[in-house]
């Protein structure tokens, strides 16, 4: 009898073996099904074993890196990235993987180098570990981000500042010469000025989409009276909806309205939704705003008596660009921004907007946000008399905050807070502090992914940045430091005085980096006083005529310029296209004139003060400011 193995013998063997082979199949089949996925796969995907050895590699790899697959197997995993990243350690198993979406380059086989984005995720496959990598060409994002900062620029600097020009001297024509032109001439000139202003607007909402998108407007919330600020928006839109022949009305209970916002944006949304009413409301109609409390919410809504919204539209009503109809909402003029300013605004403050039908017809707009209580505000430290260096300090306690800002005031430093790594970069990209202190133990966030962030911005590549950690040497010893120039690691409780003495050697200014402000005004009086006012934060240079400040920047390196609009018989505005640096660039402008009112200049790099209004001091703040925001120059 010929011997059989007990697990195929007896009745069932034919069974057996047929299922033997159909899981053998079954097991090719998904064997060759994860195969095909993997080469399907639109990203590069390694696997690297426990020595950072490549031990798979897809064919994205191949068309990544321009190695063959049989080239890259048994190779060190380094091979990939240029020498300057030292990504060894990180690419072993028993390493704390890199977050997903941090920036790296990967090296080509010719020495190209591109850039890339890296997931890594640890696999146990029995009792070996290995590293599964993720990697992802972002040379077309970067490309496309490019163009669009690219397009940003040319619309901001290229494309305002014209158009500041023209608005200005068509604003002086309708508001001093109008007389002494004919009617149809003055009625062409008026005609023009609206529709420049228009331009304007358009630009200024477009910019400010964009940096609310990027991050880099920073918020100062403090405590703030809607009443006060709906009265303030309903103020602004008094003559526009003067023109349009539609009435306003504020209609305020006998409340505490408190909330916890930045003022300035907290205008903007208000004003954005009433000029959005007063866009789609019939000559007569009234608009009604109402500030009201809903339990610790407080509600401002706007009422206008359009034809409302239509069913079909009304999930993109907060998208950027979008309108109604293409009628209506374009005989009605308007850029589709407005909104969705209003709602990225409000998410900024906490709160929520949305609309409703308003009995009778037409559509009520509303906002709510938190009713103040105490815990907001106080995070930006108000500027003073004298310049302060200005520092950051990255901490998600809010007493801690408060203790180094009250500890560093003798030492001469202004302290501004962010409690969220959100925050400090948007604030960082707003504004160049003298320094910035990160504390590594932030809520659900990493501080040495903080730090890199910060790094990347190009304002503080050499900026000071000091750690502060109950566990400095964990985080010296994670691998990412060596890479991010952190000056110096306290430890806590912090040892105040060594902190002070560091930060005023590392802030003190060297002579040679004094800021080179430029002056243009005919009044020698007011060249004067200017110049000895600004003298302690910068050199200044006075130019008493419009050649005279071209000789000027032409031969020196000027940062900023103060001008005065109204040159004798000449203009200022003439000089803005001229005010560039050596690398073609314009300088930034702040207009200090008696015609400050007729020039619309909103950038944030740019001021307007008014000589009849605003006194010196207000301009040394205004310098202040400026200055703050210049990047380093090389010594």
């Amino acid at each position: 009898m010929t011997d059989v193995e007990p697990s195929l013998a007896g009745p069932d063997t034919g069974d057996a073996r047929a299922r033997h082979r159909a899981g053998i199949a079954e097991r090719s089949l998904a064997d060759e099904m994860f195969r095909l996925a993997v080469e399907a796969c639109p990203n590069g995907m390694l696997m690297i074993g426990a020595k950072a050895e490549i031990v798979m590699a897809n064919g994205e790899i191949e068309r990544q890196f321009g190695y063959s697959r049989d080239a890259l197997i048994g190779q060190p995993a380094e091979l990939l990235f240029p020498e300057r990243f030292s990504i060894a350690d990180v690419l072993r198993p028993e390493a704390e993987p890199l977050e997903a979406g941090q920036n790296l380059f990967g090296q080509r086989r010719d020495g190209t180098e591109f850039p890339i984005e890296v997931g890594l995720n640890p696999i146990q496959t029995g009792e070996q570990w290995m590293v599964l990598a993720v990697i992802v060409d972002i040379s077309e994002r970067k490309r496309v981000e490019r163009l669009k900062d690219e397009f940003v620029a040319t619309v901001s600097h290229e494309l305002r500042t014209p158009l500041t020009s023209i608005a200005g001297s068509l604003g002086l024509l309708v508001g001093q010469w109008s007389a002494d032109m004919p009617a149809s001439a003055t009625r062409l000139v008026t005609i023009a000025h609206k529709n420049i202003q228009r331009l304007v607007r358009l630009i200024n909402d477009i910019l400010d989409i964009e940096k609310m998108e990027s991050g880099r407007v920073v918020f100062n919330i403090i405590r703030v009276d809607l009443n006060q600020i709906a009265g303030q928006a309903l103020e602004d839109a008094s003559s526009l909806a003067a023109d349009l022949g539609v009435k306003m009305r504020l209609e305020s209970a006998a409340i505490e309205a408190d909330v916890a916002a930045d003022p300035d944006r907290l205008v903007q949304v208000i004003t954005n939704l009433v000029s959005n009413a007063l866009k789609f409301s019939p000559r007569g109609a009234e608009i009604v705003v109402a500030v009201e409390q809903r339990g610790r919410i407080i509600r401002i809504s706007v009422r206008d008596h359009g034809l409302g919204i239509p069913q079909p539209f009304r999930p993109q009503m907060f998208e950027k660009f979008a309108q109604a109809d293409g009628t209506n909402s374009r005989s009605k003029g308007g850029t589709g921004l407005g909104l969705s300013i209003v709602k990225q605004i409000v998410d900024r403050l906490g709160g929520q907007v949305g609309f409703d039908d308003a009995p009778g017809g037409g559509t009520i707009f509303h906002v709510d946000l938190p009713a103040w209580d105490g815990t907001a505000g106080g995070e930006i430290e108000p500027e003073t008399g004298a310049m302060r260096p200005r520092l950051l300090f990255c901490e998600d306690d809010p007493a801690v905050a408060k203790v180094v800002r009250m500890r560093l005031r003798p030492a001469g430093f202004a302290v501004d807070f962010a409690h969220t790594p959100e925050i400090a970069l948007s604030r960082a990209a707003d504004r160049r502090y003298a320094a910035i202190l990160v504390d590594l133990k932030l809520r659900d966030h990493d501080g040495i992914d903080l730090i890199a962030r910060l790094r990347a911005q190009p304002e503080h590549r050499q900026t000071p940045i000091l750690v502060i950690s109950g566990d400095p040497l964990r985080g010296r010893g994670d691998v990412r430091s060596a890479r991010l120039s952190i000056l110096e690691w306290f430890e806590k409780p912090i040892d105040f005085a060594r902190l002070s003495r560091m930060l005023v050697d590392a802030t003190s200014p060297k002579p040679e980096e004094r800021p080179r402000i430029l002056h243009v005004d005919d009044d020698r009086e007011v060249l004067e006083m200017v110049a000895r006012r600004l003298d302690d934060m910068a050199e200044v240079v006075s130019a008493d005529s419009a050649d005279h400040a071209r000789r000027v920047v032409e031969s020196q390196h000027v940062d900023l310029v103060v001008l005065d609009i109204g040159l004798g018989e000449a203009s200022g505005l003439d000089l803005l296209q001229d005010l560039r640096d050596a690398t073609g660039n314009l300088i930034p402008v702040i207009i200090f004139s008696a015609n400050a009112a007729l020039v619309q200049c909103d950038d944030p790099a740019d001021s307007t003060l008014s000589k009849t209004h605003a006194s010196i001091d207000s301009l040394a703040a205004a310098v202040r400011d400026r200055l703050a925001l210049l990047p380093a120059r090389a010594a």
